[in-house]
C-alpha cells in the first residue's frame, strides 16, 4: 500500500472519530474551531510584538484549544445521555465563541488594531449566556 494511501486512511479515521466526538461538522463548530485558530495566531503575533515568543507559551496555548474541544466532547455526550438534542453542546460551544472571540478582541487591541464596542458586548453576551441577576423579592 502506498503512502497516501496509508495517510488519507488515517486522516479520513481521525475526522470520523472527531466528527462523532464533536457532534458533527455544522456551522458553530466551524465558528469555534476558526477563533481558536485566530486567537492562536492573533497570540504568536502579540509575542513577537513584544519580543517574548515562548515555545511553551505556545505549546500550552495548543493545549489550551484541546481541552475546549474535549470540554465540547463531554458536552456531546451528554447531551446524547439526556437526550438534549445538541442543547447542552450548542450552549458550551457559544460560551466558548464569546470567550475566544474576546481574546481575539483583545490580541487584536494590542496590535494596535481598534475594536466596535458592539462586537465586545456581542462576544461577552455570548460568553455569558444571557445571565440574568435575580433581584431579591422577584421569585
Amino acid at each position: 500500500m502506498k503512502w497516501d494511501k496509508i495517510l488519507s486512511s488515517i486522516v479520513a479515521v481521525l475526522g470520523s472519530i472527531a466528527n462523532y466526538l464533536l457532534g458533527g461538522w455544522d456551522l458553530a463548530l466551524k465558528t469555534i474551531v476558526t477563533f481558536m485558530t485566530l486567537d492562536y495566531i492573533l497570540g504568536i503575533l502579540c509575542g513577537g510584538k513584544k519580543k517574548k515568543l515562548s515555545s511553551a507559551v505556545a505549546f500550552n496555548g495548543i493545549l489550551k484549544k484541546v481541552a475546549i474541544l474535549a470540554v465540547i466532547a463531554v458536552s456531546v455526550s451528554l447531551d446524547n445521555v439526556i437526550n438534549g438534542q445538541g442543547l447542552l453542546r450548542g450552549l458550551v460551544i457559544f460560551f466558548y465563541i464569546g470567550l475566544e472571540g474576546i481574546s481575539i478582541l483583545e490580541n487584536a487591541t494590542l496590535l494596535g488594531v481598534p475594536v466596535p464596542d458592539k462586537l465586545k458586548v456581542a462576544l461577552e453576551q455570548l460568553k455569558e449566556g444571557n445571565k440574568k441577576e435575580v433581584i431579591e423579592g422577584d421569585e
